[in-house]
């Protein structure tokens, strides 16, 4: 295992392979999500993560999140 170090707001799954937050959640897609912008996505069929726009019939997607930003100094 590699050593990584991560705020509190974050751990390592049980495979230690992927840093999951555990203070952020997907988002439902509903009548509120942003529409024609760039977020992150998740698809309905494979739970796949993947950055693109979501369209106001969206079919392949069913969950969403904003991108994140550097924290300024």
């Amino acid at each position: 295992m590699v050593d990584v170090y991560l705020p509190s707001s974050f751990k390592l799954n049980s495979t230690s392979t992927v840093a999951v937050a555990t203070d952020v959640y997907w988002m439902p897609i509903d009548k509120d999500t942003p529409r024609g912008v760039k977020l992150q996505l998740c698809s309905k069929k494979y739970g796949v993560a993947t950055y693109g726009v979501c369209g106001h019939k969206e079919l392949h997607f069913d969950h969403w999140a904003p991108l994140p930003k550097f924290k300024e100094d």
